[in-house]
């Protein structure tokens, strides 16, 4: 049954009585768009292994619904449904035949003798040196070849006529090369391949023999072309586009290119938007940032005020501690056998000593007075809990 309004308790109740993939199907909505209109709001979902450990009888605990997360607000969940719907619409739009010949395009000139054949025996899908930026890069079985080809060359007089640039780069997260497209100044990646399936093969007599014995065997399972070619976009696209084309029942990949181009140019256009996006994000963070370098220095400032006003009240305990012990001195018996103007001398050497130590007549008594501007009761009670 298809649901396009319900509460977040609703939805919350929902989550923990049916997998997020069944609702999904229900609903018509995509179970990863699912799941995270649930963390968009907050709602608990069932963990990885809920429904097995469920399923065989164990007792687990259900995370209930936050407290402050309003049970009662609707969630609108058409906007999902119609981005399904409008991936499933497949409309025929091939691109025209390409005024100029293949060998015009030098990405395009060499690209067949580039291929070469499959290295292993189960291996299908074509080869080209890693290292070979001069032409595009194509991951498909010889029988797909020169159809491959074609719809490159199509794409390529696209490309040229648009005034894209195409050019084939190492990428730092691939092993292989990377075709790219450049649109409005965006580097787009894109790739053509053919898609495998996984296939049993027949095993030799011997190969029986070591399988009887649970012994492993090379490649019992092998991955064969089915003969459906690929066109990948591998940018950020918004929702309700299609980054992946391919052959099915209702249209070929031929009919599809022009699609394939012009979400190209969505592509670039919301690659942009994030761009300004992450510009913004940064450049929040790079504030914040700032703010709290500013308040880490004048917390630090305080701290280091702090500590020069008990290190002083130590040297003025000291000083004032010294000065009694000075008139000690003065009039113990030991000393009366010295003259006045030896007692006078030494005083005056002592008091000297006493004077270097005293805070009070030092001009750094000033620092204590030396405030940062943006001094607030947080910023000393902070100041003094590290001090303490």
């Amino acid at each position: 049954m298809s649901v396009t309004k319900l509460t977040i308790a609703e939805l919350y109740e929902a989550v923990w009585q049916k997998p997020l993939k069944t609702l999904a199907e229900n609903w018509h909505i995509d179970p990863y768009a699912l799941s995270k209109l649930c963390d968009k709001h907050k709602i608990p979902r069932p963990h990885n292994g809920y429904w097995t450990q469920k399923a065989v009888g164990k007792n687990i605990s259900i995370k209930p619904l936050p407290g402050d997360i309003p049970a009662s607000r609707l969630i609108d969940l058409s906007s999902l449904q119609g981005n399904k719907r409008e991936k499933s619409k497949v409309q025929s739009c091939p691109l025209p035949p390409p005024k100029k010949s293949l060998g015009r395009y030098p990405l395009l000139k060499g690209i067949k003798q580039s291929l070469a054949k499959p290295r292993h025996k189960y291996d299908y899908i074509m080869t080209q040196q890693f290292d070979d930026t001069s032409v595009l890069r194509l991951d498909v079985s010889i029988e797909q070849r020169d159809r491959a080809i074609i719809l490159m060359h199509s794409l390529m007089s696209v490309f040229d006529i648009n005034g894209w640039l195409v050019k084939v780069d190492s990428h730092r997260y691939e092993k292989r090369l990377t075709n790219i497209v450049i649109v409005d100044d965006v580097e787009i990646q894109f790739r053509l391949r053919e898609r495998l399936k996984q296939k049993k093969r027949e095993l030799t007599d011997k190969e029986k023999v070591e399988k009887e014995h649970n012994r492993w065997v090379w490649k019992e399972n092998i991955l064969v072309p089915s003969g459906i070619l690929q066109l990948k976009i591998d940018a950020p696209l918004p929702q309700s586009m299609k980054s992946l084309f391919e052959d099915n029942t209702k249209i070929t990949l031929e009919n599809q290119l022009g699609t394939f181009v012009e979400n190209l140019r969505h592509s670039a256009e919301h690659s942009k938007v994030l761009e300004d996006k992450r510009k913004i994000q940064e450049q929040k963070l790079n504030e914040e940032r700032k703010r709290k370098e500013k308040l880490e220095r004048a917390i630090k400032s305080e701290q280091e005020r702090v500590q020069l006003f008990l290190g002083m009240f130590a040297k003025w305990q000291q000083a004032n501690e010294c000065r009694e012990f000075i008139n000690e001195v003065i009039s113990s018996e030991l000393v009366k056998e010295l003259s006045p103007e030896e007692l006078i001398n030494w005083k005056i050497w002592s008091e000297r000593i006493v004077d270097n130590i005293d805070p009070l007549k030092s001009p750094d008594l000033m620092l204590l007075f030396k405030r940062s501007k943006e001094l607030d009761d947080s910023i000393i009670e902070e100041a003094l809990l590290r001090q303490a």
